[in-house]
């Protein structure tokens, strides 16, 4: 009976001790690791609440198993010698997964990942691909940067804040299926070539940027509450069969094989129509239903016609320049200013060597300029044949259907 007396309390501290440990252990608020067996140290914590630093010492493989959450950060910064990270049950990140300057890291290998805040990687020149087996489905930030990555297979977002995706030169494929709405931006830029883009099922975006690409699928788009813009891509042609409105400028620059554009639903641009320098466009056609433009209008290249036949306010200003000697061009933007249809200044010139989009600059070629009237007088007016006369008439039904 004495002896009981003395081992049952001896057993209930040793059990205290016990938890206080694994509950330490467990709550951070942040640990260091080097190795594996550093890892080893949070491997019995489903949920390590804390931030978990793999030091830039670090070499070869780290294995961070065991644990399911962390509920803080994940950063490695340069470990110039680590080669693999690796975890097989980490499902959450609730801070960001934040890794840099890893210039020999090749594996990236985390089978049960699926939800991060933020994913920040910088500078990871021997990562080709990733194994992501559950796929990364919940982000509110992704960047990706300067990595030897070819497709970004494992990044399976249903919904995203900001994707930005820039400078990794072997980058051919991006295909998104699930990604239904952005709600801040969404960036392609400087990455291969023949970069090949991919959201079958986006309907909302707030801002879309694409730079350098070679095509950009987006079939079920509706709505972006920004602006789009696409400069330098390759591709021939875009259609955006379903997209409405923009609330910002809508954009195409310095795309030389462009040469068709689609946009049979638009209705309202939100900010400024530009496009610039698409060597092959010849018309400015492919929206049917476009009426109102809250920005200005700003049209410099080698197109030899426009036609915007729904076009009823143009809230800021228009600038054509075009290297065609087609002036008819500029007697239909001067009848749609004179109409109330255009409400800002209005210029317009023909047969330019080098149309630009600064309307200040007029050195050359055939122009045509008038001053913003009233806006009481476009009451009702409307930019198609029905509202002009005379020769206007003629020539909107000529070049404007």
């Amino acid at each position: 009976m004495a002896f009981t007396k003395f081992i049952l309390p001896a057993l209930a501290i040793a059990s205290t001790v016990l938890a206080q440990t694994s509950t330490s252990v467990c709550d951070g608020p942040s640990i260091t690791i080097a190795s594996s067996a550093d890892a080893s140290q949070i491997a019995s914590c489903s949920t390590y609440s804390g931030d978990v630093v793999i030091d830039s010492s670090a070499a070869g493989q780290i294995a961070i198993d065991g644990v399911q959450q962390i509920k803080g950060d994940l950063t490695c910064n340069n470990a110039t010698q680590l080669t693999a990270i690796t975890s097989d049950q980490l499902g959450t990140i609730t801070g960001t997964f934040s890794l840099t300057g890893l210039t020999i890291l090749s594996t990236l290998q985390f089978n049960s990942l699926n939800a991060v805040d933020v994913i920040n990687w910088v500078g990871l020149p021997a990562l080709q691909s990733l194994n992501f087996n559950q796929g990364v489905s919940e982000a509110n930030e992704v960047y990706i940067s300067n990595t030897e990555l070819n497709n970004v297979d494992g990044i399976e977002l249903t919904a995203v804040g900001t994707l930005n995706i820039n400078n990794n030169p072997y980058l051919t494929d991006v295909n998104v299926n699930d990604l239904a709405n952005v709600t801040s931006s969404l960036s392609f830029s400087a990455n291969g070539k023949d970069l090949q883009i991919s959201f079958p099922n986006l309907q909302d975006a707030a801002n879309l940027t694409f730079i350098n690409v070679s095509s950009v699928d987006m079939p079920s788009l509706a709505t972006v509450g920004g602006s789009i813009g696409f400069y330098s891509d390759t591709f021939e042609s875009f259609a955006a069969p379903n997209l409405t409105t923009t609330g910002g400028t809508l954009a195409f620059v310095d795309c030389g094989s462009l040469s068709n554009l689609s946009f049979p639903s638009l209705t309202e641009i939100g900010g400024g129509f530009l496009l610039a320098n698409n060597s092959d466009l010849k018309a400015i056609s492919g929206f049917p239903k476009l009426k109102t433009v809250v920005g200005a209008i700003d049209f410099a290249g080698t197109f030899g016609s426009v036609a915007l036949p729904s076009l009823t306010d143009v809230r800021g200003g228009s600038n054509v320049q075009t290297t065609s000697t087609n002036t008819t061009i500029c007697d239909l933007f001067n009848e749609a200013h004179s109409a109330g249809v255009i409400k800002g200044v209005n210029t317009c010139i023909t047969n330019k060597a080098d149309p630009d989009t600064n309307a200040s600059s007029t050195g050359g070629g055939s122009s045509s300029t008038a001053t913003s009237t009233s806006s009481s007088k476009s009451d009702g007016v409307t930019f198609y044949p029905s509202t002009l006369t005379g020769l206007g008439a003629f020539l909107a039904a000529i070049f404007f259907i």
